[in-house]
């Protein structure tokens, strides 16, 4: 079976949490079950997507559990220059590779003077569902870093509201009540795009978490450097598997600088590579 030789992403690292390595696939799978496991060539996100969520989650243990018996295969997929793009207050974006986009980002002014949240992002984009969320994270981050532009623009309008003895909506309080809650400092957002190039799940299963991370650690180093930003200003997110690249990254700018960021964020980490951990 293709899926016998598949790795996952933290398998040299389960230790005495594997799968008992005596045991034969036939011992806890009847030979049925084996034969209807999908090749892993063939087992892409969209597939599974348009599973039951029992099915999928029953699929993808019963080839976690596959990977894990009596195999030598280390993960091996490093993505190369990932796809970044950094949203504008204006609607559009920045779009480059990741290594091409530092001297992009020199050109920005004021890029950086005050937060800068960095998004990793760990699903694929072909997905429905995945871009929903993306988008709303993103949505979110914009959002609260436009929140003081938000506020002089519902100043303005209860002032006009006012002179025209209209009545504030109950939407227009809760509108105040968030604003008076929020935090109104401003930033930037950028997004490390590594979920596009995870397009199926073998190149998920063998991901290399760690020098993935590594290598986006050392691009950070290299922009807080070059754009002379303190490291206390960087809030690294990531997404499910971009989550464990996410810990990779801080870990790395830690060895290479000696501070740590100022935020690490897992969202939704993967259950699979955390078990090792």
């Amino acid at each position: 079976l293709a899926v016998a030789a598949m790795a996952s992403p933290s398998s040299s690292r389960m230790g005495d949490n594997s799968v008992n390595q005596a045991l034969k696939p036939s011992q806890w799978l009847s030979p049925q079950q084996l034969e209807g496991i999908q090749a892993v060539d063939d087992l892409t996100l969209d597939r599974l997507e348009n599973m039951s969520l029992e099915k999928g989650a029953e699929l993808l243990q019963q080839v976690y559990h596959l990977s894990q018996i009596n195999h030598d295969i280390e993960p091996s997929y490093v993505p190369s220059n990932v796809q970044v793009y950094v949203p504008k207050r204006n609607g559009d974006k920045i779009v480059a590779p990741l290594n091409e986009m530092i001297p992009l980002l020199k050109q920005q002014q004021n890029f950086g003077r005050d937060e800068v949240t960095i998004i990793v992002t760990g699903l694929p984009k072909t997905c429905e569902t995945v871009k929903k969320a993306n988008r709303k994270l993103v949505q979110a981050y914009m959002q609260r870093y436009n929140l003081q532009q938000q506020q002089e623009q519902g100043q303005k309008y209860k002032k006009d509201s006012s002179e025209e003895n209209r009545q504030r909506t109950s939407s227009e309080e809760d509108y105040t009540e968030q604003a008076k809650n929020a935090n109104t400092q401003t930033g930037d957002i950028i997004i490390i795009d590594l979920g596009s190039e995870l397009n199926s799940y073998k190149r998920m299963a063998m991901l290399d978490t760690e020098t993935t991370g590594a290598n986006i650690g050392k691009w950070i180093v290299r922009m807080t450097s070059q754009l002379e930003l303190p490291h206390e200003t960087i809030h690294l997110i990531g997404q499910n598997v971009g989550a464990h690249v996410a810990g990779a990254a801080a870990n790395e700018f830690t060895r290479l600088t000696g501070h740590k960021l100022r935020r690490v964020t897992g969202l939704d980490p993967s259950s699979i590579v955390a078990m090792g951990r």
